[in-house]
């Protein structure tokens, strides 16, 4: 197989991967964005790390884990690098995805968001992954805690989250 065979068969999975994991990463982004622009470079700059750490997937891990690994830890570093704070509120409302008409369940997604957003990175990245209905093994494998680690803090947050939606 030629170089142009082998990048085109690499451009030709990495659509693939896209067209399927694109809005579990744009999910990840948005939890982590400041406003429109953030969400958008935080989104290529996980893309790029999807496509530049494609050839070295072992497949050690599901498929999933991997990318939601690599978004994750993409969006960690650049909060902690920039000393940025995640203030999702400040989103538009076609970064949520909301439609106009349905405005009750769009303030109530707009709350959830916010609340979501106020919590430290892990205790976030904890939060969607099991809102998402991964596995504490599984959350645990993504995030790099113990499963034990896992339920304590998922416990902590919810209570966090329950604490600050009352005083909404």
């Amino acid at each position: 197989m030629s170089r142009n065979d082998s990048t085109s068969g690499l451009h030709d999975k990495f659509t693939q991967l896209m067209h399927e994991y694109d809005p579990l990463i744009y999910k990840v982004c948005y939890m982590y964005a400041e406003d429109s622009q953030h969400l958008q470079d935080l989104h290529q700059e996980v893309l790029a790390n999807v496509w530049s750490g494609m050839e070295s997937f072992s497949g050690r891990s599901k498929l999933s884990t991997w990318i939601y690994r690599i978004a994750l830890n993409t969006c960690i570093t650049f909060f902690r690098r920039h000393g940025k704070h995640s203030a999702v509120g400040r989103l538009d409302d076609k970064a949520y995805n909301i439609a106009a008409d349905d405005n009750e369940h769009a303030e109530k997604l707009r709350l959830m968001y916010k609340l979501i957003g106020q919590l430290g990175p892990i205790d976030k990245a904890i939060v969607m992954l099991w809102l998402d209905e991964h596995s504490y093994d599984e959350i645990s494998a993504v995030v790099g805690i113990s499963r034990t680690n896992v339920a304590s803090r998922l416990h902590r947050a919810k209570q966090r989250l329950a604490q600050s939606a009352a005083s909404e």
